[in-house]
């Protein structure tokens, strides 16, 4: 009876406990909902989350995708995480790093992510090694198939049927469901992949707003959104179906401002600009009969929201964390209690240079942006353009606020090193070098190899290869030694064949014969964007054994060599993978 008893009270502690709902869309601007005055969208769903929640209407993320991501999951700036662009593996969040999603788990929440990761490719980086018990979606920084496409499920590449952002929320929906039957509290992170490119949507969507004279490329991304908030009220409908919209902290917002310059409520700059149009997002919450409609106006941020949840959801464990983030749990609950002029701080992403040039400081007045190491300084409240600089009015202000950068930067980790691919012992047999993560010499990048569009995002591919002295390379980092069988991922031309090249690790060479010539088109993709094609074009690719090699624990680099080149150009390569024995 004692058991039974005990067993009961569990059961009603787990289900006393809020789950959580946390929905983030991709590249999604400020502007680009009808609840803050968008002259072509409706977004419904959104709205209503807003209007029925909390609005945070000073929100603020990281420049771009993969900090963002990285941040909103360790409650830290990105820069202490490991996460600090968006390819070539800086995008890799530290395994080290506890995140929002082993919070839960270790608390008894089921978690599930659907959707885009991008913080890591290879176990324990990816959502299954972070924390999270389902995982569904993408792990780089953008799909190249958003219909039918080939998703990651924990750990297995599977192909699926559909559009991309509708089989997410099935998944989401379907896995919820599972959680609600077993009366077990969820932690359910679907950060959809949308609206960032490809252009990407049925003509049904983007037609309408096309036909009203709106530009192509917004109409398209309008239309992906128009999709989101479909799927955003079908997740909402779900809760209320089976009764557990009380029981559900469901949360909004974006990743950074949008990609392309359109309307943006008066907001100034985009995506990667740390003026507020690049960082200040929506961000609603929702939680019926616990917080009331209203607005907050202070400066928040998204490494606020792990403690917040944690303080709500009664997680243990935070106490141990280094956080920079703080609990807006009593604002929220009540907007009218006094708040203190916390001070937030918009790093930038990418090299160490940049990092110390580029910034914004935020307080409740004031925000100080410092451009190629130039600061300005704007009063939020009354110019939330950021069009009057009053740093010459008001020097003391500013000067404040830069040593609180300076100060808070000097406590960050130095920059630069891009992460390794880890070879461990995990469970998953196939490591893959990605093309897009390769290292290409400055010297010869674009005039001796490239990638197969310049900027070398997820799923392109090293091509362009005319010079004997270029090769891409991969920082790789064995920890656990092994016998591993080393594939190749290739195209190439009949009339290219005959290059004589080699694969080089850990000193140990292996020969590239290329015999059999395999050039296919590019895959034909439905309502892609003129002008989108060739960077966004995706197609297959053939596999060739080059042998095995028996590596010892230590970091590396490995390379491809080409010594002879008789045709146009050497091969197009995919990847390399890398399969422990």
């Amino acid at each position: 009876m004692v058991i039974l008893a005990l067993g009961v009270l569990l059961s009603q502690m787990a289900s006393a406990r809020p789950n959580v709902l946390l929905i983030l869309t991709d590249d999604q601007g400020y502007g680009d909902l009808s609840l803050h005055g968008s002259p072509h969208l409706k977004t419904p769903a959104m709205d209503r989350i807003g209007r029925e929640g909390v609005r945070l209407d000073r929100f603020y993320v990281s420049p771009v995708c993969g900090p963002t991501r990285a941040s909103l999951l360790t409650g830290r700036y990105h820069l202490r995480t490991g996460a600090f662009g968006v390819t070539r593996r800086d995008e890799v969040l530290d395994p080290e790093e506890v995140t929002l999603a082993e919070l839960f788990q270790e608390n008894g929440y089921a978690t599930g992510c659907f959707g885009k990761w991008h913080n890591g490719s290879v176990f324990p980086e990816t959502p299954n090694g972070q924390g999270f018990d389902e995982f569904l979606g993408v792990l780089g920084g953008l799909s190249q198939l958003y219909f039918d496409p080939e998703l990651n499920h924990n750990g297995e590449l599977k192909d699926y049927s559909g559009y991309i952002t509708e089989i997410l929320a099935d998944a989401a929906i379907e896995w919820m469901g599972e959680q609600v039957e077993a009366n077990e509290p969820f932690f359910c992170y679907v950060p959809f992949n949308a609206p960032h490119t490809p252009g990407l949507v049925e003509e049904s969507y983007w037609k309408p707003y096309y036909e009203k004279s709106v530009g192509r490329w917004e109409s398209v991304i309008f239309g992906m959104i128009d999709v989101i908030d479909e799927q955003i009220g079908r997740m909402i409908q779900f809760l209320e179906n089976t009764d557990q919209a009380e029981n559900t902290i469901v949360i909004f917002m974006s990743d950074n401002g949008p990609a392309t310059w359109r309307y943006n409520a008066g907001l100034r700059g985009k995506k990667s600009h740390v003026y507020d149009g690049g960082t200040r997002v929506p961000c609603f919450i929702r939680w019926s009969g616990t917080l009331e409609p209203s607005t907050v106006d202070y400066p928040l941020a998204h490494i606020d929201l792990l403690p917040t949840l944690a303080e709500w959801c009664g997680l243990g464990g935070t106490r141990e964390l280094a956080l920079d983030g703080k609990s807006f749990a009593k604002l929220a609950e009540n907007p009218e209690i006094p708040w203190e002029d916390r001070t937030y701080i918009s790093f930038s992403h990418g090299s160490e240079s940049r990092v110390r040039s580029v910034a914004a400081v935020h307080t409740n007045r004031w925000s100080a942006v410092m451009r190629s190491g130039k600061w300005e300084l704007y009063d939020i409240v009354a110019d939330v353009r950021q069009r009057d600089d009053l740093a010459r009015e008001h020097p003391e202000a500013l000067n404040g606020l830069r040593d609180q950068f300076l100060d808070t930067l000097a406590t960050m980790p130095p920059l630069g090193e891009s992460a390794p691919y880890p070879l461990r012992e995990n469970g998953y047999s196939d490591v893959a070098l990605e093309g897009q993560d390769a290292t290409l010499p400055r010297e010869y990048k674009g005039k001796g190899i490239d990638y197969n569009f310049p900027a070398g995002i997820s799923h392109q591919w090293i091509s362009f290869w005319t010079n004997t002295d270029a090769f891409p390379e991969w920082k790789v980092e064995v920890i656990d030694p092994g016998r591993f069988e080393v594939i190749l991922r290739y195209c190439i031309p009949e009339s290219d064949l005959g290059v004589d090249a080699y694969f080089e690790l850990q000193g140990k060479r292996l020969p590239i014969a290329i015999t059999e010539a395999f050039d296919p088109p590019a895959n034909p993709q439905p309502f892609l964007l003129d002008g989108e094609a060739v960077k966004y074009e995706n197609k297959d690719w053939k596999s060739i054994s080059l042998g095995e090699v028996t590596l010892k624990r230590g970091e590396t680099k490995a390379r491809i060599r080409v010594t002879d080149i008789p045709g146009e150009a050497a091969m197009e390569v995919k990847e390399v993978v890398l399969r422990r024995l």
